[in-house]
């Protein structure tokens, strides 16, 4: 239902909104995707202004989005706060997502929900970043998956339902499964406007990225497709699709980006601007399937190599990864504990069982 309804907002003389649809049920997936936000800022735009809605629906989506606008207010504040603390600090710095993002490429800082802050720094200034957001409370640090490639800190913040938590990255991909360059984000970014250590990446390099973080949740929730439509529909002569795909290829990251565009493919097909990309199209599996996950995860990764290291993981992965994925409650250190307590787990998670 809801795909029906994004397309008639895009393309309202195409599709137009068909009054059998269940609005109640169409917030249900709204909201389940957390795209309430985008959603009515499109209804405001000037394609989606074509689109009918009863007031009711108009009334629940404006809910929605009041909740996120009051939220995002909150984390601008926060962003800001924290940027000028690395500015202080010298320490270069580039906000991904969040609030900037949806400033510059949704038209407003409420126009995209968000629930935490990204922060992409060198890794040889780790160290200083980590004091730089202990210096605005960000003290408690949260237990990491030893693969990720990003340190997390939290805080409480008034106003906020869950604690804000800051992520600070010195990449967006895992390293064993690609050759990613983060120099290049670097190169390629831009000063943000009153600030010599602040920096934003550039249009291009925020699709590549965009393209890469939903690929690594697998496409699973529509707010990824609607972040790349955005840029797609709105944004695509400020793109070099050219260069990022070589960018891609030289990361080994060329199979993620066509994944995730595969999906938009799917599920918008005919997009003119997707059409304009050079990209090999890739079959994507049926999500209700239960394989989705790892045939999807397999499929988007460059080579075999990367595959099998994927697979090996999975099967045997690390002693930490395994703590991990136990959680806090397992502090065992013996090997044969660890492992027998791990698939323990995991088969009760087959079963459909908790664990």
């Amino acid at each position: 239902m809801i795909i029906p309804f994004l397309r008639s907002l895009y393309y309202p003389r195409e599709a137009a909104l068909d009054s059998q649809y269940d609005e109640k049920e169409l917030c249900a997936e709204i909201s389940k995707h957390s795209i309430g936000a985008q959603v009515f800022h499109l209804l405001k735009s000037t394609t989606g202004s074509e689109v009918k809605v009863s007031s009711s629906f108009h009334d629940l989506l404006y809910r929605s989005y009041e909740s996120c606008f009051l939220q995002n207010l909150l984390i601008k504040r926060e962003t800001e706060q924290l940027l000028k603390e690395f500015e202080r600090q010298g320490v270069p710095v580039i906000p991904l997502k969040g609030t900037k993002l949806a400033e510059r490429y949704f038209g407003h800082y409420a126009a995209r929900g968000t629930s935490d802050i990204d922060l992409l720094i060198h890794p040889e200034h780790m160290e200083a970043a980590v004091k730089c957001v202990y210096n605005l409370g960000f003290t408690e640090s949260i237990q990491e998956n030893p693969v990720h490639y990003h340190h997390e800190w939290y805080k409480e913040a008034g106003g906020l339902p869950q604690p804000l938590v800051v992520e600070l990255h010195w990449s967006f991909i895992q390293s064993d499964t690609s050759q990613i360059n983060m120099g290049a984000a670097w190169a390629t970014s831009e000063s943000l406007q009153g600030y010599k250590n602040v920096r934003v990446l550039s249009p291009s390099y925020t699709f590549y990225a965009i393209c890469l973080h939903g690929a690594s949740h697998r496409m699973d929730s529509l707010k990824y497709v609607v972040d790349i439509l955005q840029f797609l529909e709105c944004h695509s002569n400020h793109i070099h699709f050219e260069c990022l795909l070589k960018q891609a290829e030289q990361d080994h990251t060329s199979r993620r980006v066509a994944a995730a565009l595969s999906v938009v493919d799917k599920l918008f097909p005919r997009l003119s601007s997707l059409e304009r990309i050079p990209y090999v199209r890739i079959r994507i599996p049926d999500r209700k399937s239960r394989l989705y996950s790892f045939i999807f995860t397999l499929s988007m990764l460059d080579s075999w190599r990367y595959r099998w290291v994927h697979i090996a993981r999975m099967i045997i992965p690390s002693q930490s990864l395994a703590l991990y994925s136990l959680g806090m409650n397992h502090r065992s250190k013996s090997r044969i504990v660890i492992y027998y307590n791990l698939y323990k787990q995991r088969l009760r998670k087959i079963a459909g069982r908790p664990s």
